[in-house]
């Protein structure tokens, strides 16, 4: 796992211990490699067709109109479905009208669903996308038994906002490394950064019908 690079400038339990004695972190703006890694190499024509499945934000809407046409927000992030109406949502993700996705942002969602939706979310993404497409995630990799909602605000294709909203809940077991590799199928994880905040971001790419990324 070649792909996996390490950005700590200190260690993440210090931000939970500010957490817990001083209540939530204000709003951080840090880098965004993985954010990086998945605009990089991008045509700015308009080419793309990309899907986020976040809240629709109007700095996001502004960076991704250099790159696609048809921007598609399906907004399943901020109180995720269960049960029946998780199968119902992610059947009801909408394809591109004219040709396939080919940039997926996730965001934490796989981190925010029960470990046994985690499959079916990532099946449906490989239906909706085209053989190469690129897929964005950010995971909870600190370990703690508490995690918050986290909203996530583009600032630029290499930074963003990050901020803790809502109560603590209990987190669900963190995924490692080859556990996501696997999870992510067809999908190939090429890159992936652990940041100080004890976040890890991914970014994968669809393997072609060969097998080929």
């Amino acid at each position: 796992m070649g792909w996996l690079d390490r950005i700590r400038h200190g260690p993440a339990e210090v931000a939970d211990r500010q957490n817990e004695e001083h209540g939530p972190l204000p709003p951080v703006g840090r880098a965004a490699p993985g954010v990086a890694a998945l605009f990089d190499g991008l045509h700015e024509d308009g080419s793309h067709s990309i899907l986020d499945l976040g809240p629709a934000a109007e700095s996001h809407l502004r960076i991704y109109s250099k790159y696609a046409r048809q921007v598609r927000f399906a907004d399943l992030i901020t109180a995720p479905p269960q049960g029946e109406a998780w199968t119902a949502a992610i059947r009801d993700l909408p394809p591109h009208p004219h040709r396939p996705y080919d940039v997926v942002l996730a965001w934490n969602l796989l981190d925010r669903i029960w470990p046994e939706e985690r499959r079916s979310l990532i099946e449906r993404l490989a239906e909706l996308t085209a053989p190469g497409a690129r897929l964005y995630a950010v995971m909870d990799a600190s370990g703690a038994p508490t995690s918050q909602l986290h909203r996530f605000t583009l600032l630029d294709v290499d930074r963003l906002q990050e901020e803790a909203v809502g109560p603590a809940e209990r987190a669900h077991p963190p995924l490692l490394p080859a556990q996501v590799e696997k999870l992510m199928e067809p999908f190939e994880v090429t890159r992936a950064f652990t940041l100080r905040t004890g976040m890890r971001e991914y970014m994968a790419v669809k393997r072609s019908d060969e097998g080929e990324p």
